[in-house]
């Protein structure tokens, strides 16, 4: 399956909250309003694509996110144990 990242936002009460994802090709279409996964509290209604990204990638090649952040906080040492005082 092939993936493209996109900008998508969804109104909240009082405002609105953006993300950015990769989706599968099929669904990334500015307008399209989509059901998102979210961690803690399963499916999300009402995302909106705003803005879809130029690259293409297989699945298999897909960024992985926590492994990213992982590494960043390691090399910046985000990651060391907070001393509290």
């Amino acid at each position: 399956m092939k993936y493209v990242q996109c900008a998508m936002r969804r109104n909240i009460a009082g405002g609105s909250v953006r993300t950015t994802s990769y989706i599968p090709q099929e669904f990334a279409k500015v307008g399209r309003v989509l059901r998102l996964k979210d961690d803690n509290v399963g499916w999300v209604d009402g995302w909106v694509v705003e803005c879809v990204g130029d690259v293409i990638v297989e699945g298999d090649q897909l960024p992985d996110s926590h492994k990213a952040i992982k590494n960043h906080r390691k090399s910046t040492g985000d990651s060391t144990p907070r001393l509290h005082a």
